[in-house]
């Protein structure tokens, strides 16, 4: 029983070892930092990940794979958090400035928060899907961290997407 309570929680982000992400982290960042637009951020999804299973001794295994992709999510959970602050900053000072003549239709960043609390609870329950599609197999938490890494990824980049929508 504590053996599966281990596979498990290394699935979860919170698991991801503080070496793979202080090792790897400057990769997914410097590429993030340096894309110039929504293509070329999507394109840093994995690299980190990768860099990380080919360089680590054991990289290439169920734990060596899930250890890197829970290190690379929660680099992009970084991302995510600080491009869901900044959206919903540029929402409130768009909703200040359309109160003034349309108060009614001043409510971006209330629909924002509604959209990222579903958001989080829609993650959740695919990458829970994605892990119980393998049942007792192991790829089972290779699942599961790939699906947060992606998902969480994708989300950072499109929150960031539509700030540059208005700029």
């Amino acid at each position: 029983m504590k053996a599966m309570i281990a596979l498990i929680l290394a699935a979860l982000p919170a698991a991801a070892s503080e070496h793979e992400v202080a090792a790897y982290g400057h990769i997914l960042k410097d590429c993030y930092a340096t894309a110039a637009d929504a293509e070329a951020r999507a394109a840093c999804m994995g690299a980190m990940a990768t860099e990380c299973m080919d360089d680590q001794d054991g990289g290439h295994t169920t734990l060596g794979m899930t250890y890197c992709l829970n290190a690379e999510a929660t680099v992009w959970d970084g991302f995510l958090n600080a491009e869901y602050g900044a959206t919903r900053d540029w929402a409130k000072a768009a909703d200040a400035d359309e109160a003034v003549h349309f108060p009614e239709f001043a409510a971006r960043a209330e629909k924002l928060r509604a959209a990222q609390r579903a958001w989080i609870a829609f993650r959740d329950a695919e990458c829970a899907l994605a892990y119980a599609e393998w049942g007792s197999g192991s790829m089972r938490n290779i699942a599961h961290a790939d699906c947060v890494m992606q998902m969480t990824a994708e989300r950072a980049i499109a929150l960031r997407g539509k700030r540059e929508m208005f700029e």
